[in-house]
């Protein structure tokens, strides 16, 4: 028979050793941190895998974002040129060179800087292509699985998709500037070399008084290198940790042609916020293992505040995409948005829009430079935005070209006081930073709503008809579209002018 010992001792087990209630209470306690700890460690390890998948996600998603975004901004330039009737005439109908060199791709490149422009003809002929502002009309034939026509082919597709029947032949269904992918085709493409962000579209009538004939219409391409230059305009939005773009790559996002062929990617290096978690997570398991409600309770609080920063950081680079770089006003996206909404409430809140064009701004980058240039726009945009004041929003869609979108009164006399303050606070001298003082002036042309339109569209180009009848008459005036003449479509005698002071 064993002896008895003091205290218990495990039935069958004679000779082990005792094991009290206390020592029972700390191999539990051991138990229970380590399992703790075990739980806290592979809580932080999911929880930080998950937050640098899901910060991965978001980052590459930003940058399709913004790539979408340059693409829709190309073909928003190309859509004034491609649906306009005296492109049809001169380009498909009966193809003049000196419109194309002169008007088409000088609009392109000094407008809206376009590098690389193409005209396409039925079955991939190139027409034309262009560097910048140097046309080669040299006529030559795509061949199959060339980038630039597989590009040009979708393009034609949206096009059949989108051509309607009008008198003489056949037209294309107009659609806002806001929808512009259904009718455009975007990629990215191959040419002599390099990697382009590219966008094409059909080259179609706007008020019909010409027809497409039967067959494919001619294809505008527009196409900017992926270079340093975008790549470092890309990053002035995303501000993403050595961003670039590598050809042949296999990074972050890939690039590829139209026809599925890869051109290259995009890489970066990842904002991962799984590693600032372990800094909250491996103090919380040597700290806190007896605490599990008090460290689950603060992990989750970080993984809150981890997604309101990464909120705030998408909501950042949304305000960015929506801002011109150069002058800080509404870009051309964001003043379609606006303008569109605006035409959306119409019958509870009209409004105006007032078209506005530089006078004498060529003379000032061509005597003192593009630097020059910069800061006229810059000085011109804070003068329209103190003008305007909370009266409207100030955008700027070209290069000297400006809107504004008058949503607090339409009444003729306060927009003749509002267009009479603007004539004189941008046609006052500007001192540049280099020392010469520059003497600009500035057309208006102003529309209403809903006396000249109830669409966006149609209101801006009721807006941009009475900006040229503005110019035409001399310059430096306020044109209102309700004196248009009904059948010139301008007007001069009625011309509000008012001199700079």
């Amino acid at each position: 028979m064993a002896k008895e010992m003091d205290g218990w001792q495990m039935p069958g087990m004679a000779g082990a050793p005792r094991l009290g209630l206390p020592a029972m209470v700390k191999l539990f306690s051991i138990v229970l941190i380590t399992l703790s700890a075990l739980s806290l460690l592979l809580i932080g390890y999911i929880a930080s895998r998950k937050a640098d998948d899901i910060a991965a996600e978001k980052q590459v998603l930003l940058l399709e974002n913004v790539l979408r975004d340059r693409q829709s901004l190309l073909a928003r330039d190309q859509l004034g040129l491609a649906r306009w009737d005296r492109s049809v005439q001169y380009i498909t109908l009966k193809f003049r060179a000196s419109y194309v060199i002169e008007e088409f791709v000088s609009s392109l490149w000094y407008d809206f800087g376009h590098e690389r422009s193409f005209l396409i003809g039925p079955g991939g002929r190139v027409l034309m292509s262009a560097w910048q502002d140097k046309v080669d009309l040299t006529a030559r034939d795509l061949k199959p699985g060339d980038d630039l026509k597989a590009i040009a082919d979708l393009a034609l597709t949206r096009h059949h998709a989108h051509r309607t029947t009008i008198k003489g032949g056949f037209g294309q269904q107009s659609v806002p500037a806001s929808q512009v992918h259904a009718i455009a085709a975007f990629g990215f493409a191959e040419v002599d070399g390099e990697v382009m962000l590219a966008t094409a579209m059909a080259i179609v009538p706007d008020d019909g008084e010409v027809a497409l004939p039967e067959g494919d219409p001619v294809i505008l391409v527009s196409a900017r290198p992926i270079d340093a230059d975008l790549v470092a305009d890309l990053n002035s939005q995303l501000e993403y940790e050595n961003l670039q773009f590598r050809r042949n790559g296999d990074g972050m996002l890939v690039v590829k042609s139209a026809d599925g062929q890869t051109l290259g990617s995009f890489d970066f290096g990842l904002f991962k916020p799984g590693a600032d978690i372990w800094t909250i997570t491996v103090p919380a398991v040597v700290l806190l293992c007896g605490l599990m409600l008090a460290a689950s309770f603060v992990l989750g609080r970080y993984i809150g505040r981890l997604s309101e920063r990464l909120e705030e950081s998408e909501k950042r680079n949304r305000e960015l995409a929506h801002r011109d770089a150069l002058s800080g006003l509404a870009n051309r996206l964001c003043f379609d948005n606006a303008l569109n909404e605006a035409a959306e409430r119409l019958a509870h809140a009209p409004f105006a829009v007032i078209a506005c064009d530089l006078d004498r701004f060529k003379a000032v980058n061509d005597l003192h430079g593009h630097g020059a240039g910069d800061e006229v726009i810059r000085v011109v945009a804070e003068r329209l935005r103190e003008t305007v004041g909370e009266n409207g929003m100030v955008g700027r869609v070209g290069g000297d070209e400006f809107v504004i979108l008058v949503h607090a009164f339409r009444d003729r006399p306060r927009l003749s006081m509002l267009a009479q303050s603007i004539i004189a606070s941008v046609s006052r001298p500007i001192t540049l930073s280099s020392g010469p003082e520059v003497d600009i002036g500035i057309s208006l042309g102003l529309a209403t709503a809903p006396e000249n339109g109830s669409a966006a569209r149609p209101i801006m180009a009721m807006a941009d008809r009475a900006l040229y009848a503005s110019k035409d008459g001399g310059r430096g005036r306020a044109f209102f579209a309700e004196d248009l003449a009904p059948e010139e479509g301008a007007g001069t005698d009625t011309a509000t002018r008012v001199d700079a002071a």
